[in-house]
């Protein structure tokens, strides 16, 4: 039998992530799940020169694992190109220099290698990540007429500080993409009206969640806390020191404490597989967000409030990352008082009226994000809106 999967062909655009890293993203769990059922994924990742590493930019320690400027297989069916230029877009912070680079920042598809150009006749469907891989938009659109492109909202632009020129881009080349995903509601209003936009949350590894586990703790009740973005240390310093009978597990790279405590333990960054035992048989989950801009929409889009959801864990966040979730207790991050408070609530809360119908596995939000395409050969239109 066919499986749905066995018609795609998807190439990912990417100025983040690597086909094969450490920590895992979106759009790693999209590829499992199309690989799985037959389908072939290629990661097209640049956003690197010999400028990333006077950077200190911590993807080129990893880049340096894979082969620059080529094909590399990275199992059947799952390809990686990385594209490592004398100069990448970059914001220079400096206006002047900004808009002198604009000119050819704004042209830069022009470069693409030979290898990726003809490749674009092959796929079905084109993800542009945010960040500054709009500027290619307008050559890939050119190459693959065919392709179904969507641009993948994952961040709003002017909050993880873009060539300006690619807002621009962007704005202007719209009418290119068939689809604009944001998995956040308080995107919707970065785009006009007449764009097809399609709200979509994240999915989540629903048999690894509910595979058996053996709980990692040993006594007392435990609150986990996943992620370092935005992440405010005095939040969980609240916590710890008002709740001493509770164990606080902080997992990320850069999730540190204030302070050292007796009841909080840094777990680091860990391998996903490694941190569900956590998440399961933990009591609370913790997303201490910072007020900052950008912050709402970042919470929205949260993958791991998804993740605590499925668990069925009361989660204490702030107000602005509480909005439509019953099981949320909201505070104000400048109020130790309401940190405390919101704390205290979720420690009483019915885990058992926690609904996790909706919640999507990775399949399902695959399915919805690459719909079944049209056979067509060559590089002949599919008949675009």
């Amino acid at each position: 039998m066919t499986s749905a999967g066995e018609t795609r062909r998807v190439l990912i655009v990417t100025g983040q992530h690597f086909a094969v890293q450490p920590r895992k993203v979106d759009l790693h769990f999209l590829a499992d799940s199309l690989l799985a059922r037959g389908a072939s994924v290629d990661f097209f990742v640049w956003r690197l020169s010999p400028v990333s590493r006077l950077l200190k930019d911590g993807r080129f320690d990893l880049a340096r694992r894979f082969r620059f400027n080529h094909w590399q297989e990275m199992q059947p069916g799952f390809r990686q190109f990385v594209w490592h230029v004398p100069l990448h877009p970059m914001n220079f912070k400096i206006g002047l220099l900004n808009r002198l680079a604009a000119p050819v920042f704004r042209r830069f598809g022009r470069f693409l290698p030979g290898d990726v150009l003809a490749c674009l006749c092959d796929y079905t469907h084109i993800l542009v990540e945010s960040g500054p891989s709009p500027l290619l938009t307008p050559v890939l659109r050119a190459h693959a007429p065919q392709a179904e492109i969507i641009y993948h909202a994952a961040d709003r632009l002017s909050t993880i500080g873009v060539p300006p020129v690619v807002e621009e881009v962007l704005s202007q080349s719209l009418a290119l993409y068939d689809r604009v995903h944001v998995m956040a509601e308080a995107l919707r209003e970065d785009f006009p009206p007449d764009v097809r936009l399609d709200y979509l949350p994240h999915g989540i590894d629903k048999a690894a969640f509910d595979r058996p586990s053996a709980s990692p703790y040993s006594q007392g009740r435990n609150a986990v806390s996943l992620g370092d973005m935005l992440f405010d240390a005095g939040a969980i310093e609240v916590m710890a020191a008002a709740f001493p009978e509770w164990t606080f597990h902080l997992f990320g790279r850069k999730a540190e404490p204030q302070q050292q405590r007796g009841n909080i333990i840094v777990h680091g960054e860990q391998p996903f597989a490694a941190i569900i035992p956590f998440l399961k048989h933990a009591d609370l989950g913790l997303a201490p967000y910072r007020d900052g801009a950008g912050a709402a929409y970042l919470s929205q889009s949260s993958l791991k409030m998804i993740q605590y959801s499925y668990c069925r864990l009361p989660i204490v966040a702030p107000h602005f990352a509480a909005k439509g979730r019953a099981h949320v207790m909201g505070y104000d991050p400048a109020d130790p008082a309401s940190i405390r408070s919101a704390f205290a609530a979720a420690c009483h809360f019915d885990r058992s009226i926690i609904a996790t119908g909706a919640i999507l596995d990775w399949d399902e939000t695959a399915d919805r994000l690459f719909p079944m395409a049209e056979t067509e050969d060559g590089c002949g239109s599919r008949g675009r809106r």
